[in-house]
């Protein structure tokens, strides 16, 4: 059966546009694990990443917030981060994912898992050519709300320049870093600078009306509304 493509950029009447597509095997296993979701599809498409919540648990109960997640073949690499106090569980679902753990990189190929342990410094990228299906047991319901608000603001704009998607830029990526600080620590400069940051252009930041969270992204109208959404 020939792939799905899916997941692009809807404009204002809901048709898709000529924005990036995810390709999908409407047979595989990430397209199984989807239709289990009861969540819609979101992207980025700035990153090349699209995902859907397989599990976001209440505040109290023992269950592992959970991600599907696809990167394109030229998807962003997220940087280097640490997590204090949980481990975080990586499995691939469809083709190979990389894990780099203390720069050493993991191959995993299809239903491959690995578990990061608490202080390791890690992230994810494709190597590939093709679309990369994992799930991904995270620390807490933090990590998926930091990339739904990345995913959120490049859908409206506030990403790109001249109507083109993008990435986070320095002070966004700074009120990220700053919400999720508690259990997890960016890499790429010593936590006392990053402190001194947010003091000064994250409050600067702040004050100019930016956010680190906006629930509305979190919600699967606004997903359903902006992303066209795999037919199962």
């Amino acid at each position: 059966m020939p792939s799905q493509i899916t997941g692009r950029p809807l404009d204002d009447a809901g048709n898709p546009t000529a924005g990036p597509a995810l390709e999908i095997d409407p047979e595989g296993r990430a397209m199984e694990l989807f239709s289990e979701s009861p969540h819609a599809l979101a992207s980025s498409p700035g990153m090349g990443m699209w995902s859907a919540i397989l599990r976001y648990p209440e505040s109290g109960t023992s269950r592992t917030p959970t991600m599907l997640v696809w990167l394109g073949p030229e998807a962003t690499t997220l940087p280097a981060h640490v997590h204090t106090s949980s481990t975080e569980t990586f499995q691939s679902v469809e083709g190979e994912l990389t894990v780099v753990v203390d720069d050493c990189p993991n191959r995993l190929a299809a239903g491959d898992e690995l578990t990061v342990d608490p202080g390791d410094s890690h992230y994810f990228r494709n190597d590939t050519d093709d679309f990369v299906a994992f799930q991904v047991e995270v620390p807490w319901k933090k990590t998926i709300d930091t990339q739904y608000m990345v995913a959120g603001l490049d859908h409206e704009g506030y990403l790109g320049a001249d109507d083109e998607y993008g990435e986070p830029d320095f002070a966004q990526g700074l009120l990220l870093a700053e919400y999720v600080k508690d259990e997890t620590r960016i890499t790429i400069a010593p936590q006392i600078v990053q402190q001194l940051l947010w003091a000064s252009i994250g409050r600067v930041a702040r004050l100019t009306g930016r956010r680190a969270m906006d629930e509305r992204y979190l919600r699967d109208q606004f997903w359903e509304s902006n992303v066209e959404q795999p037919d199962i």
